[in-house]
This record gives C-alpha cells, structure tokens and sequence, in this order.
C-alpha cells in the first residue's frame, strides 16, 4: 500500500536530493581547488628560489662591475697627443708588437686582458685604441660568445683588432657593428649573432 505523499513532501525529498547532490559537487570541486592551489604555491616558492639566486647573482655581478669600473676608470682618459694611423701603419705596427704571444689563460689572462693590453700598448704610441664586448652566440650551434676586441679610428675609417691574432678587418664603409646583426671574427668559425656589444674603453 503506497502513502499517500502530499506535494510539500515531496518538494522537501526533490530538495535533499538537490542539495546532496551539490554538496558533493562542491567537496569535488573544493579538492579540484586545493589541488591546484597546491601546485600554484609549490610553483611559486621554485620561482621563489629562483628569484632569490638571481637576485643574489645581480647583486654580486653589479659589486664586481663597481670594482672594476673604480679600478680600471684611469684607462679611460684622453690622449695628451693623439696620432690616426693609416690601416698599413697600424699593420706593421701589430707586427711589432708583442700583445699576441702571450698564453691565453682561464680566469687570468682571457680576451680581455689582451684588449686593455693591446689597448695601453696603442695609446703609449698615441693611438686611441678602444675595448669593444661582444654578446652572442653562434649561428650554427646556438653556443653563447662572449667576447671582446680593439676598435680604432684610422685614416681610412673604424677598424677592429683581434688582439690574440693581430688581425685587422672593418665592415661595409668603416661602419660600426650593430646589436641583432650576423657577424664574422677571426677567433670564431661560422658566423656570430651579436645579441649585445658594449664600448668599455672608448676608441
């Protein structure tokens, strides 16, 4: 024998069902929600660290940069007398000169110290050599370069100087390289994408 069930009756059964129902949905959800607050906040304390190291690393690069700045500032002052040599003059005297036989050497004796060396050399002569850092990588392999060479003004425009080789070149009209451009140097095979050239010591 079937109860005879009145509408509120039912009305408060369809309501239990209803609400047992979206209870559940909502405990799924609120697990779905933890879940992914979870993998939120896991991501943000790697980004955390990661942030911390290069902010430390910043921080570090940027006391080195002030110390070289304050310890090499004195390499960056006019020539009392200056001499503009032609491409030939600047040749013969690379020839002479004795930059290239020293040892490359990790840490003590890199790219640089050929540059600032070169450098001195050129300006006790009057020439007004420069220190020109390159940032890039190679076209072919995606390898990161970082490197530095001379610069100079001569007779017949801006030349660059590999100081390791005693090599001279120049680009199309004597003009300057430029940041995003393909470039080759004699110490590289294949060709060199420049991200990023800063003048340290002005030619």
């Amino acid at each position: 024998m079937f109860l005879n069930k009145s509408p509120l009756f039912v009305v408060l059964i369809v309501t239990v069902a209803v609400a047992s129902i979206v209870t559940a949905g909502l405990a799924g959800l609120l697990r779905l929600t933890e879940s992914a607050y979870s993998d939120l906040l896991s991501k943000f304390n790697d980004i955390s660290v990661k942030y911390e190291t290069l902010q430390d690393s910043h921080y570090r690069l940027s006391k080195r940069y002030d110390e070289l700045e304050e310890r090499y500032k004195w390499l960056d002052t006019s020539l009392q007398t200056k001499r503009i040599p032609s491409i030939s003059e600047l040749k013969l005297w690379l020839q002479n000169d004795k930059t290239n036989e020293y040892g490359y050497k990790e840490q003590d004796f890199t790219c640089f110290h050929f540059t600032v060396l070169l450098m001195l050399h050129g300006r006790a002569q009057g020439y007004d050599l420069g220190v020109v850092a390159i940032y890039g990588e190679s076209n072919k392999t995606g390898e990161p370069i970082s490197h530095s060479i001379n610069a100079v003004i001569t007779t017949e425009g801006l030349v660059y100087i590999e100081p390791q080789l005693d090599e001279v070149w120049w680009l199309s009209g004597h003009s300057e390289m430029m940041n995003g451009t393909l470039y080759r140097f004699p110490m590289f095979e294949g060709l060199i994408y420049v991200k990023d050239i800063s003048i340290l010591f002005e030619y």
